[in-house]
């Protein structure tokens, strides 16, 4: 069987076939091998980069939501300080006017009371200047030349003691 073997010729060519495989398989093997390894090592960067992407995106939306709650945060406090600043001019021009207001009515009190004096004044000067007219009236009327002098006189010194003090 053996020398059948050896001299068909179908036997030869399913040798020549194996040869031709195991001598093709190694070049393709290591080919197809170093192809794979390739397409693996790309498939690692491109999941590696995929992961970098995925951090620098957690972070950058991390680092966003710290901004929008600062940003907030920000926002909160100038409102405060514009609500503060607010009530501090409203207080302020309430003071103002209220101080106004009062300083008015001091001054239109001061004015009453000046008013008040100058009537006050002008009565006393009137009643002065009839009481003399009056007086002198009465006293040509009824005292002779001689004792309205010397009433003169005394009335001038009285007078003028009263006007020194």
């Amino acid at each position: 069987m053996i020398a059948y073997l050896l001299g068909d010729a179908k036997f030869w060519t399913a040798v020549a076939f194996v040869i031709f495989i195991i001598l093709v398989f190694k070049p393709i093997k290591s080919i197809l091998t170093k192809s794979l390894d390739d397409k693996i090592g790309l498939i690692k960067k491109n999941i590696g980069d995929a992961e970098k992407i995925k951090e620098d995106a957690l972070s950058l939306l991390a680092e966003t939501k710290k901004r929008q709650r600062n940003m907030k945060d920000e926002i909160f406090e100038i409102n405060r300080d514009k609500i503060s600043k607010i009530e501090n001019i409203k207080k302020e021009m309430n003071d103002k006017l209220e101080n106004q207001l009062k300083r008015r009515n001091e001054v239109a009190e001061l004015k009453i009371k000046q008013l008040e004096l100058e009537m006050m004044s002008e009565i006393k000067n009137r009643t002065i200047d009839l009481t003399v007219f009056a007086t002198k009236k009465i006293i040509k009327s009824k005292l002779g030349s001689r004792d309205r002098e010397q009433l003169m006189d005394k009335a001038l010194k009285e007078s003028s003691v009263l006007l020194k003090n």
